[in-house]
């Protein structure tokens, strides 16, 4: 397993539930609950509120979707406020959750690595975790290349 830990955002979380069933890879499940336990990876808070429709799967995790530390709060704003991210900003204002700018602050307060698997990455790119990751020089990998870098084997 690697030393290095990660931030995983709801659209690999959910990924991961469609793809993977609790029911029929609960084994996987298993592997994936260790991550947290272990330290491997993380969430914020945020992105517990995001799962809202699957929080029963998560509810025994919550302890590992976490609050922002003062220094990561003040990094959000300095992400908002980055006129690069605009477009990025302005999705920030819809209604519910909306974790995004959270896990980017994380991962460069922290030096983390961001979990995200995200769907239409040609359409609004700009509005996506990978698009300002590779602005900000933050590292992101998809869900399954996370689990192969911490060696998930069922």
């Amino acid at each position: 397993m690697n030393n290095e830990e990660n931030v995983i955002d709801s659209s690999s979380l959910m990924h991961f539930e469609d793809r993977f069933p609790k029911d029929i890879v609960p084994s996987l499940w298993e592997e994936v609950y260790k991550l947290f336990e272990n330290g491997d990876v993380f969430s914020v808070r945020a992105v517990y509120e995001e799962l809202e429709d699957s929080q029963e799967f998560w509810q025994d995790y919550k302890k590992y979707f976490r609050e922002l530390t003062v220094e990561e709060s003040q990094a959000v704003t300095k992400i908002l406020e980055d006129s690069r991210f605009e477009v990025f900003k302005n999705n920030g204002k819809k209604e519910g959750p909306w974790a995004d700018p959270y896990l980017i602050a994380c991962a460069m307060v922290d030096e983390l690595v961001i979990v995200v698997t995200e769907e239409n990455l040609n359409r609004n790119p700009q509005r996506k975790i990978a698009y300002v990751c590779k602005e900000l020089g933050i590292s992101c990998i998809n869900f399954v290349e996370f689990l192969r870098e911490v060696e998930v084997k069922i």
